[in-house]
Formats: C-alpha cells, structure tokens, sequence
C-alpha cells in the first residue's frame, strides 16, 4: 500500500488506515513501526461499516465522489492492487 500510495501519490491517491478491532497501544506501536501518515482508530466500527469492512483487514476504495468502486477483503497481489486502483483514479 505504501508503495502504491507513493506511486500514485500525484494522481490524487489518498490512503487512510482505519483500524476497528486493535487496542489504541497495539495500534499506535504498529502504525509508528510502518510509518504510516494517516489513519483513524474507529473503536464502534461505524467508519469500517459504513464502507462495507466488518471483520478482519482489508481494503476499500472510494473515488473523488464517495462512492465505493472496490473491495478486496483481504490478502491481494500488486496486480489486483493496481487494477483497483485505477478504477478510482
């Protein structure tokens, strides 16, 4: 995600983390040791439910309007990654 976050970075990429399950300690170690920007803890999972994520990691993409373009629940390769993205931007 970092990589890609960089690459498109100047095509209007925007990449939010959104951790709904983790204690704020594990969270805050985890997003200092990945050198994360930007990310909000969503502690009553509203956030992650309003964009279709309720358990576990994943990802969701939303374009400039709001709307939800994709999703991949989990794991994913930079393929998958790429063909998603483009479909935002």
């Amino acid at each position: 995600m970092k990589r890609a976050q960089a690459k498109y970075r100047d095509k209007g990429l925007v990449v939010i983390w959104i951790s709904h399950q983790d204690k704020v300690r594990k969270l805050n170690r985890y997003i200092k040791k990945n050198g994360i920007d930007d990310y909000i803890f969503d502690p009553d999972d509203s956030v992650s439910r309003k964009f279709g994520m309720t358990y576990g990691g994943g990802i969701v993409f939303i374009n400039r309007q709001g709307i939800v373009k994709g999703r991949i629940p989990k794991a994913f390769s930079p393929q998958r990654l790429e063909e998603e993205i483009k479909k935002i931007l």
